[in-house]
């Protein structure tokens, strides 16, 4: 790819955690009751919806030219 061994590294190293934090989440969801992990799915459902529907908000920024230095 061209780039240095510490981005891949670190690439790597990150992907390395975030599937430890899944297997880590799997592993907890399971010991759920049937009822818990359908209340998990309902609201991650909810969450998904509202985050889909919600867009970007935009700040309300009004750009300003630099003055020209001296």
């Amino acid at each position: 790819m061209g780039v240095d061994d510490f981005v891949l590294r670190n690439l790597t190293d990150q992907i390395t955690s975030y599937q430890h934090v899944l297997d880590s989440m799997r592993t907890r969801l399971a010991t759920f009751s049937a009822d818990e992990r359908d209340e998990v799915e309902q609201a991650a459902a909810v969450l998904r919806k509202v985050r889909a529907g919600a867009g970007r908000v935009h700040l309300p920024i009004t750009a300003i030219a630099a003055r020209p230095t001296a």
